[in-house]
């Protein structure tokens, strides 16, 4: 289901907001009010603590709103269930916890709500409810809280703690900043522990607690380390946004969905602004309006587990199903005055940015052209263990209009649905399929990237350097040039080998979409009322590679359930050496990237040069360069 547009100028504005999407929450409701009960989906750490995350992530934008709301039952059911989810003789108790406990995550919603306008929750506690509430929070300075951004869980709790009257366990604090600290890299990013990832949690967990700690203790080193930290980053997360509002959707917990834009809530509200009020209420706003079109919700009103339609498949173990209530984090807003500047601010454009821009602590490229924004990645070195890692972290490019997909299985090209890859699989892979009405083997499971030894990186283009298990080794460069993409592959095969290369997927199967394809002898697209998709041969003179367009299962697409068409290539080489290039070319607009079409990038591999030629443009980079990464 989707929601009406909203008007989002005031604070009666946004407030009106938060109520609408929430209020579906309260009629599951314990008797206790300690927990939001909802949905039949499993997570790993058990149904029954994801009621209490329901209730603290409803907290999320309901304690900021606190003074605002003028439903006094649904204050009333706040402060009844922080008493008897804090007490240990209720039966809706919220537990004593263990090391690397999901409720620690929920922790600091609960903690903030109690401090947020002038203590209101808190004041309306006995001094037995305090005790209890205290004893609850403070359980988290007893185990071990996973390193990256969890840390930051018991930086929080402890400052209401402290904003409460209590005494804060400072070797605690201490050894929870520091550890946030050795997540810090450059640039504003920062990697979410020794073995996590650059992602969206660099936003909306490492910069939004670091505001709020700024918030807290002002006056403090640490909190002048964040807000600057903070202000660098929103230069590079401004590539992150499409004009039209969308976010490039990237790495896990993609179910949070408009949480990307609780970072500019934070700016605002931790007085830290990069750009002019105007222009972030813009990105805020025109993040807000695009989510509010897709069909995210429930027909109950519950947001769905998913990202712009319901789909478990891309879930994480740790998607409950309210965990995407962590959305609430952009209500943040509702803590500014009604005076505050905000509120009076006019929309503006976003702020002026780069058609091309090296995110370098990402591995990635943003490339913007047209109203199309993308980012080229050279992936990220080290362990992949979250779902879907090679799809989240790992394809060539991720757009704004065209998403990604994911696989159903990794049995045939339909099923893979493995767009922007290229996959390898020996000439002996083959799967037994049923094609033009008879048993038919065809090459399946195709490997892809997965493991980076190696990332360079400039202001023109990326390179990265990967193995299989099995001992081929593949280079890739991609660059933008013009409205191109191009990737150049330099591929060390030890057996026959199939290769199989892809562009975007587009949408084509739905009843209000047209779509046709355009065979050439280089490539070919597609189009629809969608957008285009193409993908043309670069190398044709050195090894003639095959069309193999395929139509991808539904709902492998994360911006539509339908359909998908899926231009791409497969070529069989043998054992040794061998160079691809590839042209890829995409966009919202038909008529635009028709236009685009016509002029096609040429490739030159010398012996120690890379040329390619658009025009009058030209890349050369040498082929050794960045041989030891930066």
């Amino acid at each position: 289901m989707k929601r009406e547009q909203y008007s989002l100028h005031t604070k009666e504005n946004y407030l009106d907001l938060f109520i609408n999407i929430n209020t579906p929450l309260l009629k599951y409701l314990s008797p206790g009010c300690a927990g939001i009960h909802y949905g039949k989906t499993g997570v790993g750490y058990g149904n029954k603590l994801a009621a209490c995350e329901g209730f603290a992530r409803f907290l999320w934008g309901a304690g900021p709103a606190l003074t605002s709301m003028k439903q006094e039952t649904v204050i009333k059911d706040i402060i009844t269930g922080i008493k008897n989810g804090t007490n240990p003789g209720h039966e809706e108790y919220w537990g004593i916890i263990g090391d690397r406990d999901q409720r620690m995550v929920e922790m600091p919603a609960i903690a903030l709500t109690l401090m947020y306008q002038e203590q209101k929750i808190w004041k309306c506690l006995s001094k037995e409810e305090q005790g209890n509430a205290y004893n609850w929070l403070n359980q988290l300075n007893d185990h071990e809280c996973a390193d990256g951004n969890w840390q930051f869980f018991r930086v929080i709790v402890n400052l209401v703690l402290k904003k409460l009257g209590y005494p804060v366990n400072t070797l605690k604090q201490k050894e929870a900043l520091d550890k946030i600290e050795a997540c810090y890299l450059k640039d504003g990013w920062y990697r979410d522990s020794s073995r996590g990832r650059q992602d969206y949690y660099t936003p909306f967990a490492f910069h939004y607690y670091g505001l709020l700690y700024a918030v807290l203790e002002p006056h403090t080193p640490e909190a002048e380390t964040f807000r600057e930290r903070a202000k660098l980053f929103a230069t590079q997360y401004i590539h992150f946004f499409a004009e039209n509002g969308a976010n490039i959707p990237f790495g896990r917990s993609m179910v949070y969905r408009y949480a990307v834009v609780s970072f500019w809530s934070a700016l605002v509200y931790g007085k830290v602004l990069p750009f002019s009020l105007g222009e972030i209420k813009g990105i805020i706003n025109r993040n807000i309006r695009w989510w509010m079109t897709q069909d995210i919700f429930s027909e109950e009103g519950i947001l769905t587990l998913g990202y712009t339609y319901p789909q478990l498949m891309l879930t994480e173990p740790y998607n409950a199903p309210l965990s995407p209530y962590w959305s609430n984090k952009i209500f943040l807003l509702l803590a500014l005055d009604a005076e505050h500047p905000y509120w009076q601010a006019e929309e503006e454009p976003l702020p002026k940015r780069e058609s091309i821009k090296l995110l370098g602590e990402v591995n990635m490229l943003a490339f913007h052209d047209y109203g199309h924004s993308q980012l080229l990645s050279a992936g990220q070195p080290g362990p992949n263990f979250h779902v879907l890692s090679n799809e989240k972290y790992l394809k060539f490019s991720y757009s704004g209009a065209f998403g990604f997909s994911i696989p159903r299985s990794n049995e045939l090209k339909t099923e893979a649905a493995m767009d922007s890859m290229i996959g390898i699989q020996s000439a002996k892979g083959n799967v037994l399929t049923w094609e033009e009405n008879q048993p038919t083997f065809v090459t399946g499971q195709y490997k892809v990237r997965n493991c980076v030894e190696q990332v360079a990186k400039t202001d023109n283009y990326l390179t990265s350097r990967w193995c299989l298990a099995d001992g081929n080794k593949i280079k890739t460069w991609l660059m933008p040039i013009g409205s191109w993409q191009v990737r150049v592959h330099q591929l060390y095969l030890t057996e026959e080998s199939m290769i199989y290369e892809t562009g975007f997927a587009l949408e084509s199967a739905s009843e209000d979409t047209l779509y046709t394809y355009q065979a050439e002898e280089k490539g070919y697209y597609a189009k629809s009322s969608k957008g285009f998709s193409g993908i043309k041969d670069l190398t044709h003179h050195l090894q003639k590679r095959e069309n193999r367009g395929v139509n991808c299962l539904p709902n492998t697409n994360l911006m539509t359930p339908e359909v998908t068409t899926l231009p791409g290539f497969e070529v069989k080489l043998s054992a040794g050496e061998h160079w691809l290039a590839t042209g890829i070319m995409a966009h919202p607009d038909s008529q635009y990237a028709e236009l685009k079409w016509k002029n096609t990038p040429e490739v030159y591999i010398e012996k120690d040069w890379i040329i390619i030629k658009l025009k009058e443009e030209v890349l050369t980079i040498g082929r050794n360069e960045g041989e030891k990464g930066d």
